[in-house]
Formats: C-alpha cells, structure tokens, sequence
C-alpha cells in the first residue's frame, strides 16, 4: 500500500511537472546568452551576464534593478528576452524608483529593435536604474520569463 501511494505521489508530480512546462521552462539564460551576444560588438568586449527573472500573473508589476557604469569604462549594455509574449516595458532612469523628486528618464524601448532585444550605452559612469513593467499574463495562465542583460565594455583612453 506504502509503495502504490508513492507511485500516485510520483504519477501526480510528473503530471504536474508536464502541465506546467512552460511555468519551469521559460527562462534559459545561457540560451539567450548564446543568441544574443553576438549583440555586443566591437570595439566593446563581452563582460557578463546579469538575469532579472519575473512571473506573468493576473497583475501588473514593476520591478526596479540597478547597474552601475565605472569611470573609466564605456559599456554597451543588451537586454534579450526568454521570448514571451506579452509586452515588457523597460525604461531606464538616473535615480531609483524610491526618488520622489529629480527622476529623469533616459531610456524606454520603444527605442529598441523589438520587444525582444533593446540596446542602452550609459553616456556617463555612476548608477542606472533599470525598472521592468510587466504585464498581467496574455492567456490567464501564470507564467514565468525573464530578460537578460548582457554588459560589454571598452576601456577609455586618458586624455
């Protein structure tokens, strides 16, 4: 009896895991990171990788990252997408969303290629504020995505 609650146990998770997929299989960021570095162009060199993760629900989200561009650097900064379908905003701002007076916004990406690739070169070192607004989800089903920035760099010649 013990080993048949098991196997329904087990029988119960695979089917969970199998309705869900697409829940669990969204975001592949060595994937992405594959498919878009070719973004990051020379002279800049390819740098790293950074994932903000991010779950389509029945409500709207905003979620705030930070970068910061060094002195002495000049980077070239692209986002990719896990491909959803859902319209993510991407805005990029001088200060933090908890700034309440001064936030400028320097970037959105009705700039960009697509919904699924933007490009943002800091013009100057010190902190961006890089904040996602993600939809409710297209078909009422939660779901899982997320975007990637990938950073490329150049050294900066002293004058």
């Amino acid at each position: 009896m013990k080993r048949l609650n098991y196997l329904f146990i087990g029988l119960v998770v695979s089917c969970l895991l199998i309705a869900n997929h697409n829940f669990f299989a969204q975001c592949k960021p060595k994937a992405i990171v594959k498919g878009c570095k070719s973004n990051i162009t020379k002279p800049y060199k390819y740098n790293g990788y950074a994932i903000s993760e991010f779950t389509f629900n029945d409500k709207t989200q905003k979620i705030e990252v930070q970068f910061t561009a060094f002195q002495g650097q000049k980077y070239r900064i692209v986002f990719c997408s896990s491909g959803f379908e859902e319209n993510v905003t991407l805005n990029i701002f001088d200060k933090s969303v908890r700034v309440k007076n001064g936030r400028n916004k320097l970037y959105d990406n009705s700039q960009g290629i697509d919904n699924n690739f933007w490009v943002f070169e800091p013009p100057k070192s010190g902190n961006y504020y890089i904040e996602y607004e993600v939809p409710p989800s297209t078909n009422g089903q939660v779901k899982k995505g997320c975007v990637v920035m990938l950073i490329g760099y150049i050294e900066k010649e002293e004058n």
